[in-house]
């Protein structure tokens, strides 16, 4: 009996240690599994939340797309819109600079035509013929000084009390270029432009020429002269440059 007896108690040993593994694995195999399952739900967590982000942020770089979408539209439209507003100001720069082409050809024209009608009816004995402009006025080299009241004479002599044709400056007159002017203002020789008489120059000097702003202007016609009458005009001072 003691025999089977300790058969017995080292069989219900022996069971007894293998339940205590299988209670062994059975534990280390759920803290395993629950370790499993946490790190699952942790990065099925993170996944989520990476999803939920990137697809926020898909969202809002698709709205920055359209955005961008509607810009380059305003863009290209603005950008049409000025390249026609360019082609509409080349297009009135060159009908601008045609017209104005045309309006320096016409001042020309009329200059050279004032200077041949003041040349034009009794000559005196001494006097030179004013040069046919070539060149345009150049605003830059003059400097603006005021309105003049101006007049006309003829080298008459009636008017210079003879017919020589010779200027106080000692030089024969020409028509078109020479004024009368008063020396205690301006020096003779002193070149001016006149709007609408063109350039002249201060050659000469007369009793009834008298203040700064007054001047008369040499024709040979008395008709021309009386036309002319009596009236105010813009005058600008011919800059002389200075030799460096």
């Amino acid at each position: 009996m003691s025999a089977d007896k300790a058969i017995q108690i080292k069989g219900m040993l022996s069971r007894k240690k293998e339940t205590m593994k299988h209670k062994k694995r059975f534990k280390f195999v759920c803290v395993f599994s629950l370790a499993i399952i946490l790190c699952a739900a942790a990065v099925f967590t993170y996944a989520k939340d990476t999803v939920i982000s990137y697809t926020e942020k898909t969202i809002a770089l698709e709205e920055d797309v359209r955005e961008v979408e509607k810009a380059q539209v305003i863009i290209d439209e603005q950008k049409k819109e000025i390249e026609e507003e360019q082609e509409r100001l080349i297009s009135t720069s060159e009908m601008l600079a045609k017209n104005n082409q045309s309006i320096i050809e016409e001042n020309l024209r009329l200059q050279n035509t004032l200077k041949y009608a003041a040349s034009v009816g009794i000559t005196p004995q001494n006097y030179e013929l004013p040069e046919e402009m070539e060149e345009t006025v150049d605003y830059s080299k003059l400097e603006y000084i005021g309105e003049f009241e101006g007049t006309a004479y003829t080298p008459s002599p009636e008017e210079c009390s003879n017919n020589l044709g010779y200027t106080a400056s000692g030089k024969p007159i020409i028509p078109g270029v020479s004024i009368a002017v008063d020396t205690d203002y301006w020096k003779l020789g002193t070149e001016f432009y006149i709007e609408g008489l063109g350039y002249v120059t201060a050659m000469d000097t007369g009793s009834a020429v008298k203040g700064k702003y007054r001047f008369d202007y040499a024709v040979f016609d008395k008709k021309f002269a009386l036309t002319l009458g009596r009236r105010n005009w813009k005058v600008y001072k011919v800059i002389e440059e200075v030799d460096e």
